[in-house]
């Protein structure tokens, strides 16, 4: 009876560790947008928006007739540094209110000073010249925004409405980053519980405690491997390329406890599993 016991309190371990290692990683990933003000994109995934930015300004330039090269002295790095650090703050009253934040802007009027000139230049009188210079920036201005922020901000903004009027989401949000230290806690039970039980040779629940971590690097790997069949990447990269560079930089932040926990746990697993077995061997001899 003792052994069922033991081995149904590592089947529960098994899961309560798995679901720690997923938790923790998920949290970890989205812990920098709770912070206050929340945490802008990190270089590299701005040097992409710039990339991005800069090919659609220069797919827009002969459709508007604009210089795609005046656009770009206008569009500066600095610039969208500063509607990243708007975008994360967009993204930190989602996460810790429920609530779409302030959109971020874009001085759609500077860049259509600069653009007037263009359109003079090429022959138009001033009242055309800063119509299509108008009509040209808030162009340039929507494609920067949804690169910076690639998501359909009405639909989100009215679906983000309808769900608070209903739920709180801030504190279900808080409440799922908070599971974590509950599935930790679970684990710390359960193993305390077995070496419980055999506590006349603590050794032996070394052989349960061991199993249930071999049995949680299973289910990790499984939920990898359903993860990467998903084709979720791929659906995301041909929806927006920005928005998959954000993605990418956001699963990568979770990946490094995900396999950090995981090598843990499989090393956890051996030497368990090697220690449980040195009684064994020594009663043979």
């Amino acid at each position: 009876m003792k052994r069922v016991l033991c081995w149904l309190l590592a089947f529960f371990l098994a899961g309560a560790l798995a679901l720690f290692v997923v938790s923790f990683a998920c949290a970890r990933a989205v812990d920098p947008g709770l912070k206050e003000g929340g945490t802008p994109v990190s270089d590299s995934v701005r040097s992409t928006e710039m990339n991005l930015i800069r090919n659609r300004i220069e797919e827009l330039a002969p459709i508007y007739g604009f210089s795609a090269e005046t656009a770009m002295k206008v569009v500066t790095d600095e610039k969208i540094a500063e509607m990243n650090r708007q975008a994360a703050l967009w993204w930190n009253s989602v996460l810790v209110n429920g609530e779409a934040g302030e959109v971020p802007a874009f001085n759609a009027d500077e860049l259509a000073g600069a653009l007037t000139a263009d359109f003079v230049a090429a022959g138009a009188g001033d009242e055309e010249a800063e119509l299509l210079a108008a009509d040209a920036a808030n162009a340039v201005g929507e494609s920067v925004l949804r690169i910076v922020l690639p998501l359909r901000l009405p639909i989100v903004g009215r679906g983000l409405t309808e769900a608070s009027a209903r739920v709180d989401l801030g504190n279900i949000i808080r409440f799922l980053t908070g599971i974590r230290w509950a599935a930790l806690a679970m684990c710390v039970l359960l193993a305390g519980l077995i070496a419980l039980l055999e506590s006349r040779d603590l050794r032996m629940s070394l052989r349960y405690i061991g199993s249930a971590m071999g049995a949680a690097v299973l289910v990790i790997a499984a939920c990898l491997v359903l993860y990467a069949r998903s084709g979720i990447e791929p659906l995301i990269a041909e929806a927006s390329p920005s928005l998959s560079a954000q993605y990418g930089a956001l699963m990568n932040s979770a990946a490094v406890p995900l396999f950090l926990f995981t090598a843990l746990l499989l090393a956890g697993c051996i030497v368990c599993l090697i220690f449980c077995r040195r009684p064994h061997e020594a009663k043979a001899d």
